[in-house]
């Protein structure tokens, strides 16, 4: 049995990586016999550092994907946040030129429907949709797939609001990623009172006044508690992209006090184990704070995207996530203080929290089954 998965895979995002390296594990899971192909965007960036064989088509390479879903029982897309339309969209130039997330995620759909091969929404993200025009053609996406999971609450109801009814409700599959066990990266600290504070900022082009903004107003609070407390700061890339290491350095530079800087040059899974040993982390991308709450860090998200903010809504972590656009500066300060004077209490509700979501994702495996099953 073969299984095409389509998503946002080889573009260096460790977000992305750790989302494919949980759906091959859920698939083989399922039955270690199954073969696996990966439409990824990269010769040059690995997709998948796992154990499991897997083949790549590049790029929407259609005949290349074409041959393949003809010998598939089951087409994947997902999982992440790819059902957006941040770049617009432009349904003419569907097979022509793929820009745009809709067009990008919506053409190998329309190929295996056309050669009657399943298909499975993989705990997908719904939205931004700001044209009806792509509300009508996520309409027409959602009516097509045979099966549909999506990994936030915000998601399930824009999909009800067009008239989907398909879709379950489970969870991101990275919250039930394993970590590594054992990897070569170790935090020695100095005393017990020595704190390592985890730092992920992005380059988020839709918003560049907030995030310049946030990224000033966070800068200031954190030099101010690094004259305070014993800490150091670990930058955390989360992407392979040179732009993400220069930010890196950029902000290393703007920090007082002790900095070292993670790149994203490892398993995803290790790349996890790293944000275990934090004390705490401080996050815009998606998957730094789901990195560090399943292993049980405290985090606090500054929000980018509604993506972000949905997380710690569900995870009943509100106080812990800050909008870009307006960062109430004194209780950003209070939370991380709080967080890093008090460890324990924090750890404890974020344990009890993750583990909720942790049991919703296992309905992507459910459905996964399911789908397999019935072929």
């Amino acid at each position: 049995m073969k299984v095409l998965i389509h998503g946002f895979y080889g573009a260096g995002n460790a977000g992305d990586d750790a989302i494919l390296h949980s759906i091959i594990r859920t698939l083989k899971q399922v039955d270690h016999r199954i073969e696996i192909v990966v439409i990824a965007w990269s010769k040059n960036i690995k997709a998948y550092y796992g154990d499991e064989k897997i083949d790549y088509i590049f790029g929407l390479d259609f005949k290349r994907i074409t041959q393949v879903l003809k010998e598939s029982a089951l087409l994947i897309v997902g999982g992440g946040g790819l059902f957006q339309d941040y770049n617009t969209f432009a349904p003419e130039n569907l097979f022509i030129d793929q820009k745009g997330a809709l067009n990008y995620y919506s053409a190998p759909i329309i190929l295996a429907k056309m050669l009657n091969v399943k298909t499975m929404l993989y705990a997908v993200g719904i939205g931004p949709l700001a044209s009806e025009e792509s509300k009508r053609a996520m309409k027409w996406i959602g009516e097509m797939v045979d099966s549909i999971t999506v990994r936030d609450a915000a998601s399930a109801q824009l999909l009800t609001s067009l008239g989907i009814s398909k879709q379950q409700l489970s969870a991101d599959p990275v919250i039930t990623l394993p970590a590594a066990a054992q990897t070569n990266f170790s935090l020695n600290k100095k005393t017990s009172l020595h704190k390592y504070i985890g730092l992920n900022l992005r380059n988020w082009s839709y918003d560049r006044k907030s995030a310049k903004k946030a990224e000033h107003q966070l800068i200031s609070v954190l030099n101010q508690l690094s004259e305070k407390y014993l800490v150091t700061f670990v930058i955390m890339s989360f992407n392979k992209l040179p732009s993400e290491l220069e930010k890196a350095r950029q902000l290393a530079k703007r920090l007082k006090g002790d900095s070292l800087i993670l790149p994203y040059d490892c398993s995803p899974e290790e790349y996890k184990s790293m944000c275990r040993e934090l004390d705490l982390m401080i996050a815009m991308r998606l998957h730094a704070s789901i990195f560090a709450l399943s292993e049980g860090v405290p985090s606090i998200g500054l929000s980018y995207d509604d993506k972000v903010s949905g997380l710690y809504q569900e995870l009943d972590l509100k106080p812990y996530c800050f909008p870009i656009e307006k960062i109430d500066v004194s209780s950003l300060r209070m939370i991380i203080e709080d967080c890093l004077t008090n460890p324990q209490n924090h750890r404890q509700l974020i344990q009890d929290n993750v583990t909720a979501l942790q049991e919703r994702e296992r309905i992507n495996q459910t459905v996964l089954m399911k789908m397999l099953g019935g072929m």
